[in-house]
């Protein structure tokens, strides 16, 4: 029998490898968003301006991502004017699509497995003043902000094409927060959704892959990497959510108690004889009553058999009460009372989520520091060819300082 014989370097390649995967981060992903990022940036240069919504399709990409690969993209553009901003064009969003059907005999969502990645990107600027080279260069300015947003979004791909199939329940929860519209006015119920939408499940596992990107795109050492760590905008976001108690909810509550005025009054809610917390109990019922329904809505919406073109006439005919299916109606259902759990007990919703906020943060916290291991050592010692010897003597002497000829041994044999 043949030995496969594997030279210390292919080994050390080995465990790298090994470590980067466990750790959260797969192999070639930050190197795969760096070639991503080149390559938008060359499609910015052919927008066109004031187009508010322009797509474009690259192919022939060799993007891998562990044994994964991306050959084809296709990138929407999406500027939103809005007469409310006055500052420069800013990012809001980025997007990764994926498509799925609901298996109902299994039911639960199954993903296409392709190789092509639909990415969008949204800008916010005011009306009429920008142009496709403010686009250019605003994507241009900060290469290592920008390579690790695309890393974050290539995982997001990457984790849906290695789990095919998973729960609708899931994304319900998940999409509430990002695309469900919900808006209370309130900053603190702002800083509460934000919070939730930041420790999904779903963000969670990408954001090793996140910081990692900055942490090599910006050269960071060993020594450096306590300072990086701690500096870095998603530590500091869940060091927030951590200290994001139940009490400093509440006493945001009530220092905010005009603007729960102003959202009782929008939804015709008598409160001019309520004491305050009265109000915050009202407040967490109805902010607890629209989470529910939207994502009961969202829920419904992914679990709709669009290529039934029977089930879809009867809705339309007002019969979609008959449209039913045994299976999908007990998912539904519990999906439902699971959702219900805290219906007339508001406020342990607002103390539970507190709690989970802490846990959450804190163990993410220590996740991320383990990409730490994925640090190279140091080099200890370079080999140099010195082409000018004179030149390099007088920078050795600038760097390192002259050193003194001596005339004894100062040791002992």
């Amino acid at each position: 029998m043949a030995k496969i014989i594997i030279t210390e370097r292919q080994m050390d390649l080995i465990v790298k490898n090994l470590l980067s995967e466990a750790v959260g981060v797969p192999e070639g992903i930050i190197e795969s968003a760096e070639e991503l990022y080149e390559i938008i940036l060359n499609l910015l240069k052919g927008m066109d301006d004031y187009d508010t919504t322009q797509t474009f399709t690259e192919n022939n990409l060799d993007l891998t991502i562990s044994d994964y690969k991306i050959h084809e993209l296709e990138l929407r553009v999406e500027i939103n004017e809005m007469d409310d901003y006055d500052g420069p064009i800013v990012m809001l969003s980025a997007g990764v699509s994926s498509q799925f059907n609901f298996d109902k005999k299994i039911l639960m969502k199954v993903h296409k497995l392709d190789n092509s990645i639909e990415l969008s990107l949204n800008f916010a600027s005011n009306e009429d003043n920008w142009d496709s080279e403010d686009i250019y260069n605003y994507f241009s300015k900060d290469k290592v902000e920008f390579v690790s947003v695309l890393a974050h979004e290539i995982k997001h791909k990457f984790d849906k094409q290695k789990k095919e199939t998973d729960l609708i329940g899931k994304d319900a929860d998940y999409q509430v927060y990002t695309s469900s519209g919900l808006n209370f006015g309130i900053p603190v119920i702002n800083e509460f959704m934000r919070h939730s939408y930041f420790i999904q499940h779903v963000e969670n596992i990408v954001r090793p892959t996140e910081m990692a990107t900055r942490m090599k795109l910006t050269g960071i050492t060993k020594e450096k990497f306590r300072e990086f760590f701690e500096n870095d905008k998603v530590i500091k976001e869940l060091k927030e959510i951590k200290n994001f108690s139940y009490e400093y909810l509440i006493e945001k509550l009530h220092e905010q108690m005009d603007k729960i005025d102003g959202l009782l009054e929008h939804v015709e809610v008598p409160y001019e004889d309520m004491s305050e917390d009265k109000k915050i109990y009202v407040l967490m019922e109805l902010v607890y009553i629209n989470l529910i329904r939207a994502k009961k809505d969202i829920f419904d919406k992914m679990t709709e058999d669009m290529n039934d073109m029977a089930a879809n006439f009867m809705r339309m005919m007002g019969m979609g009460h008959m449209v039913k299916d045994e299976g999908l109606e007990k998912v539904r259902h519990k999906f439902l009372s699971h959702l219900a759990r805290y219906q007339n007990k508001e406020k342990q919703f607002f103390v539970d989520e507190c709690e989970r906020f802490n846990y959450v943060a804190t163990k993410l916290i220590k996740r991320l520091s383990k990409i730490y291991s994925l640090i190279p050592d140091e080099k200890e010692q370079t080999n140099e060819s010195i082409l000018n010897w004179d030149l390099h003597q007088k920078l050795m002497e600038k760097r390192y300082g002259k050193r003194p000829i001596e005339t004894s041994y100062k040791y002992k044999k």
